[in-house]
Protein backbone atom coordinates (compact mmCIF):
# COMPACT_ATOMS: atom_id res chain seq x y z
CA UNK A 1 0.00 0.00 0.00
CA UNK A 2 1.04 3.40 -0.78
CA UNK A 3 1.96 5.58 1.75
CA UNK A 4 1.27 9.08 -0.07
CA UNK A 5 -2.36 10.31 -0.76
CA UNK A 6 -3.54 12.30 -3.50
CA UNK A 7 -5.06 15.76 -3.10
CA UNK A 8 -8.52 14.97 -2.41
CA UNK A 9 -7.87 12.60 0.07
CA UNK A 10 -5.75 14.46 1.76
CA UNK A 11 -8.39 17.43 1.89
CA UNK A 12 -10.95 14.89 3.12
CA UNK A 13 -9.02 13.83 6.19
CA UNK A 14 -7.91 17.07 6.78
CA UNK A 15 -11.73 18.06 6.68
CA UNK A 16 -12.42 14.81 9.32
CA UNK A 17 -10.26 15.28 11.41
CA UNK A 18 -10.60 19.17 12.37
CA UNK A 19 -14.12 19.39 11.90
CA UNK A 20 -14.18 20.47 15.58
CA UNK A 21 -11.65 23.34 15.15
CA UNK A 22 -14.38 25.77 13.95
CA UNK A 23 -16.35 28.58 16.44
CA UNK A 24 -18.55 26.78 18.87
CA UNK A 25 -18.28 24.39 21.68
CA UNK A 26 -15.68 21.51 21.05
CA UNK A 27 -15.81 18.00 21.27
CA UNK A 28 -14.61 18.48 25.06
CA UNK A 29 -17.53 20.67 25.81
CA UNK A 30 -15.01 23.55 25.71
CA UNK A 31 -15.71 26.88 23.97
CA UNK A 32 -13.63 28.60 21.44
CA UNK A 33 -13.52 32.21 20.88
CA UNK A 34 -15.87 33.52 18.21
CA UNK A 35 -12.85 35.13 15.98
CA UNK A 36 -11.48 31.95 15.37
CA UNK A 37 -10.99 31.21 11.78
CA UNK A 38 -12.19 28.10 10.99
CA UNK A 39 -9.99 25.56 9.51
CA UNK A 40 -11.79 24.70 6.47
CA UNK A 41 -10.74 28.09 5.21
CA UNK A 42 -7.02 26.99 4.46
CA UNK A 43 -5.40 26.97 8.00
CA UNK A 44 -4.04 23.75 9.38
CA UNK A 45 -5.04 23.13 13.16
CA UNK A 46 -1.19 23.45 14.18
CA UNK A 47 -1.07 27.35 11.93
CA UNK A 48 -3.84 27.70 14.03
CA UNK A 49 -3.04 26.95 17.28
CA UNK A 50 0.05 28.53 17.47
CA UNK A 51 -2.27 31.96 15.35
CA UNK A 52 1.05 32.29 12.71
CA UNK A 53 1.22 30.33 8.87
CA UNK A 54 5.13 30.55 10.01
CA UNK A 55 5.78 26.78 9.96
CA UNK A 56 9.50 28.13 12.26
CA UNK A 57 8.15 30.32 14.65
CA UNK A 58 4.92 27.57 15.15
CA UNK A 59 7.72 24.75 15.66
CA UNK A 60 9.84 27.07 18.39
CA UNK A 61 6.69 27.61 20.13
CA UNK A 62 5.47 24.23 20.02
CA UNK A 63 9.24 23.28 21.34
CA UNK A 64 8.94 26.02 23.75
CA UNK A 65 5.60 24.20 25.29
CA UNK A 66 6.94 20.81 25.18
CA UNK A 67 10.53 22.07 27.35
CA UNK A 68 8.69 22.63 30.22
CA UNK A 69 7.33 18.89 30.61
CA UNK A 70 10.76 18.03 29.56
CA UNK A 71 13.12 17.20 27.05
CA UNK A 72 11.15 18.82 23.65
CA UNK A 73 13.57 16.75 21.69
CA UNK A 74 12.37 13.43 22.42
CA UNK A 75 10.13 11.05 21.02
CA UNK A 76 7.28 11.63 23.88
CA UNK A 77 4.47 12.12 21.65
CA UNK A 78 1.99 12.40 24.85
CA UNK A 79 4.57 15.49 26.05
CA UNK A 80 4.14 16.88 22.24
CA UNK A 81 0.24 16.57 21.65
CA UNK A 82 -0.90 17.51 25.22
CA UNK A 83 1.24 21.02 25.36
CA UNK A 84 -0.53 21.62 21.60
CA UNK A 85 -3.53 20.71 22.76
CA UNK A 86 -3.23 22.80 25.75
CA UNK A 87 -1.89 26.14 23.64
CA UNK A 88 -5.18 24.95 21.39
CA UNK A 89 -7.95 25.10 24.06
CA UNK A 90 -6.71 29.00 24.68
CA UNK A 91 -7.79 29.61 21.34
CA UNK A 92 -5.18 31.82 20.56
CA UNK A 93 -6.30 35.15 18.28
CA UNK A 94 -2.98 36.80 17.01
CA UNK A 95 0.54 36.04 17.53
CA UNK A 96 0.82 38.10 21.22
CA UNK A 97 -2.09 35.41 22.46
CA UNK A 98 -0.49 32.77 20.98
CA UNK A 99 3.01 33.60 22.77
CA UNK A 100 1.03 34.53 25.69
CA UNK A 101 -0.74 31.16 25.72
CA UNK A 102 2.69 29.33 25.23
CA UNK A 103 3.82 31.36 28.75
CA UNK A 104 0.97 29.98 29.97
CA UNK A 105 1.46 26.51 29.17
CA UNK A 106 4.46 26.11 30.65
CA UNK A 107 3.91 28.24 33.95
CA UNK A 108 1.33 25.58 34.70
CA UNK A 109 2.86 22.76 33.45
CA UNK A 110 6.11 23.91 35.99
CA UNK A 111 3.64 24.84 38.58
CA UNK A 112 2.07 21.06 38.54
CA UNK A 113 5.64 19.97 38.31
CA UNK A 114 6.36 21.69 41.74
CA UNK A 115 3.55 20.56 43.88
CA UNK A 116 4.40 16.63 42.85
CA UNK A 117 7.93 17.19 43.97
CA UNK A 118 6.31 18.86 47.34
CA UNK A 119 3.46 15.62 47.98
CA UNK A 120 6.52 13.46 47.08
CA UNK A 121 6.71 10.34 49.60
CA UNK A 122 9.28 11.29 52.02
CA UNK A 123 9.54 14.57 51.18
CA UNK A 124 11.23 16.88 54.06
CA UNK A 125 9.58 19.53 55.31
CA UNK A 126 12.23 21.96 53.97
CA UNK A 127 11.30 20.47 50.48
CA UNK A 128 8.12 21.17 50.54
CA UNK A 129 8.46 24.67 52.06
CA UNK A 130 10.56 25.05 48.85
CA UNK A 131 8.55 23.37 45.72
CA UNK A 132 5.45 24.86 47.44
CA UNK A 133 6.89 28.05 47.36
CA UNK A 134 7.72 27.62 43.78
CA UNK A 135 4.34 26.67 42.97
CA UNK A 136 2.76 29.47 44.63
CA UNK A 137 4.73 32.12 42.56
CA UNK A 138 4.33 30.63 39.34
CA UNK A 139 0.28 30.29 40.39
CA UNK A 140 0.11 33.90 41.03
CA UNK A 141 1.87 34.38 37.70
CA UNK A 142 -0.42 32.49 35.99
CA UNK A 143 -3.61 34.62 37.55
CA UNK A 144 -2.10 37.33 36.34
CA UNK A 145 -1.15 35.86 32.69
CA UNK A 146 -5.15 34.87 32.84
CA UNK A 147 -6.20 38.70 33.70
CA UNK A 148 -3.74 39.58 30.90
CA UNK A 149 -5.63 37.38 28.47
CA UNK A 150 -8.89 38.47 29.16
CA UNK A 151 -7.80 42.51 28.76
CA UNK A 152 -6.09 42.34 25.75
CA UNK A 153 -9.31 40.33 24.53
CA UNK A 154 -11.70 42.85 25.39
CA UNK A 155 -9.75 45.38 24.07
CA UNK A 156 -9.44 47.19 27.76
CA UNK A 157 -13.05 47.63 28.11
CA UNK A 158 -14.28 47.73 31.19
CA UNK A 159 -18.13 46.10 31.78
CA UNK A 160 -20.45 47.43 34.39
CA UNK A 161 -23.81 44.99 35.10
CA UNK A 162 -26.52 46.42 36.92
CA UNK A 163 -28.84 43.76 38.55
CA UNK A 164 -31.00 45.55 40.60
CA UNK A 165 -32.97 48.67 40.03
CA UNK A 166 -35.70 50.40 41.97
CA UNK A 167 -37.82 53.24 40.32
CA UNK A 168 -39.93 54.21 43.07
CA UNK A 169 -43.16 56.04 42.23
CA UNK A 170 -43.11 59.41 40.15
CA UNK A 171 -39.89 58.37 39.11
CA UNK A 172 -38.22 57.55 35.35
CA UNK A 173 -36.56 54.97 34.23
CA UNK A 174 -34.66 53.77 30.84
CA UNK A 175 -34.08 50.07 30.43
CA UNK A 176 -31.53 49.42 27.61
CA UNK A 177 -28.21 50.07 26.77
CA UNK A 178 -27.07 53.84 28.10
CA UNK A 179 -23.88 55.03 26.08
CA UNK A 180 -22.33 58.54 27.90
CA UNK A 181 -20.84 60.98 25.17
CA UNK A 182 -18.37 63.53 25.72
CA UNK A 183 -19.93 67.07 27.31
CA UNK A 184 -19.37 69.56 24.01
CA UNK A 185 -17.34 72.84 25.42
CA UNK A 186 -19.84 75.44 25.41
CA UNK A 187 -23.29 73.45 25.26
CA UNK A 188 -25.88 74.27 28.07
CA UNK A 189 -26.29 71.29 30.84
Amino acid sequence: MSRTRDKTSTALARKDCCSACTTGPDKHGGELPEKLTPVGDGLSKFEQTFATTDVSLGVVLALQAAASLGDPRSDNKLIHKSTRAAVHSLGARDGLEALLAVQMVCVHNLAMKFLANAAMKDQTDHGIDVYMSHANRLLRTFTAQVETLKKHRSNGEQHCTVEHVHVHSGGQAVVGTVTARAHDPGEGD
